[in-house]
């Protein structure tokens, strides 16, 4: 419908042309399909507090009686926050975001031997002092992995405050979907242009004459062909990073950075102690932050992963059913 920049055949982010890409109301063809979720979205939106905490049982598990919720709250902002009343260790992290689907774990060369990263500011002559997160300094808007390959695509992350900073550090949030409605209520001919599989190129990750990452180039927006879910990689950086420069690319991602900084959908959250969020990877942030002597360092837990958030068939059933 708007050229064939969005056929499975020429965009590689797109894995397949099955019935779920095909019925989704992120193709721009489905504009009825579109027109029915958007109403959803922006009334789940409306009714919900993006800032409710869950409490986990006992056993660090999310209440099965809190999972309808937790499924209405992912639909509307697609994370959730949660907090425990001990602190978790990472076997129980990762079995808290295996009740939320959460299964296969993305290894960053940052992370630890068990696959989940501790994210703190390293020493300075520490190789990892190189990688922003590693670090106290803020961090601008992005999405988890938008460097990775085909095939490697973050769709969630999680993470779990250890220790609070002493002073900022706080994450900024925005949800992906809903950039997708305001710039696709502005203009569908904006989406294609985000959706162009050239759109962004990210360089090779070269590190003394050893390649630590190929070249990488793809859209902004693209599909899960298996679900037909809406998927996003950007960042705000400006090094590193070549954009596409048309005339119609130039608006629609100026029309990005518009927003992110005008837009009072921005949700700021500040984790404490024992409190984490989860979400499908969704734009976020982190300002930056201060360890004072005497205070433990800032230190969270963070696992990335290739599927995104979903409650098992069963459990959906019973938690709607009030069992």
């Amino acid at each position: 419908y708007y050229g064939s920049d969005l056929s499975a055949s020429a965009n590689p982010f797109i894995h397949d042309s099955g019935e779920a890409a095909a019925k989704s109301p992120f193709a721009l063809e489905n504009e009825s399909a579109y027109q029915a979720w958007r109403k959803a979205k922006l009334e789940q939106r409306q009714r919900l507090d993006a800032s409710d905490v869950c409490a986990l049982d006992s056993d660090g598990q999310f209440p099965r009686a809190a999972l309808a919720a937790l499924e209405q709250q992912i639909e509307a902002f697609n994370f959730i926050v949660f907090e425990s009343c001990t602190v978790l260790d990472k076997p129980a992290f990762v079995e808290l975001n295996r009740q939320l689907g959460l299964e296969r774990l993305d290894v960053n060369l940052g992370a630890d031997e068990d696959g989940i990263t501790s994210l703190y500011a390293v020493d300075p002559d520490d190789e990892r002092a190189a990688y922003i997160p590693y670090t106290n300094r803020a961090m601008n808007w992005h999405t988890d992995g938008y460097y990775n390959p085909d095939g490697q695509r973050i769709s969630a992350f999680a993470l779990y405050c250890i220790n609070p900073a002493a002073r900022g550090g706080d994450n900024y949030l925005f949800d992906h979907e809903y950039m997708y409605l305001l710039i696709r209520d502005q203009s569908a001919e904006l989406i294609e242009a985000l959706m162009s599989p050239d759109l962004m190129r990210i360089p090779a990750n070269i590190e003394g004459n050893r390649v630590i990452r190929g070249e990488q180039s793809g859209p902004v927006f693209y599909l899960d062909g298996a679900s037909g879910a809406l998927q996003m990689r950007y960042t705000s950086r400006p090094r590193n990073i070549v954009w596409k420069s048309d005339k119609r690319s130039s608006r629609a991602l100026n029309l990005v950075r518009e927003i992110l900084m005008d837009s009072d959908a921005l949700i700021d959250i500040g984790l404490q102690k024992g409190q984490g969020l989860i979400c499908n990877n969704i734009l976020h942030g982190r300002q930056a932050y201060h360890d004072d002597s005497g205070y433990p360092v800032r230190l969270f837990y963070r696992a990335r992963y290739y599927d995104a958030m979903r409650l098992p068939k069963e459990i959906r059933v019973a938690a709607g059913s009030g069992e």
